[in-house]
């Protein structure tokens, strides 16, 4: 699961951009979806630059499947807030990959072993068809 890191202050900068987000850590497809936000450039190779608040960004990153598993603020000056947020997004397991002939092979293997076990059914007298 892949984390980022999101940082922003909620007092203005001034009055053409009055805020200012930096994310970290973003994928390619993440970024494309938030093309619609007006963007600043690049702080570095993984820092996007978002000029809007930062509940904006938080939430537009909840959309894409981000959580929210950690926040902080530091006080930069004594009149400014910066705040930094770590989100991260769950992905499912991918499926283990296996070929048509080796699910068959272990699909029969599993069956031919299962009369073997201990405390078979009806007594011990069950009988399986085995694919062939």
């Amino acid at each position: 699961m892949p984390y980022i890191l999101i940082r922003g202050n909620l007092a203005s900068y001034g009055h053409k951009h009055p805020f200012r987000v930096l994310v970290s850590g973003l994928k390619a497809a993440d970024i494309e979806q938030l093309n619609r936000f007006p963007c600043g450039g690049y702080s570095d190779e993984s820092t996007v630059v978002y000029l809007q608040h930062p509940c904006v960004m938080l939430t537009a990153l909840e959309v894409l499947g981000y959580r929210v598993v950690a926040s902080s603020s530091t006080a930069v000056k004594q009149d400014y807030n910066e705040y930094m947020w770590t989100m991260r997004k769950e992905f499912s397991d991918p499926e283990p990959y296996l070929s048509e002939t080796s699910s068959a092979v272990i699909e029969r293997d599993n069956l031919a072993n299962s009369g073997r076990e201990g405390g078979s059914f009806n007594g011990g007298n069950s009988k399986i068809d085995l694919p062939e």
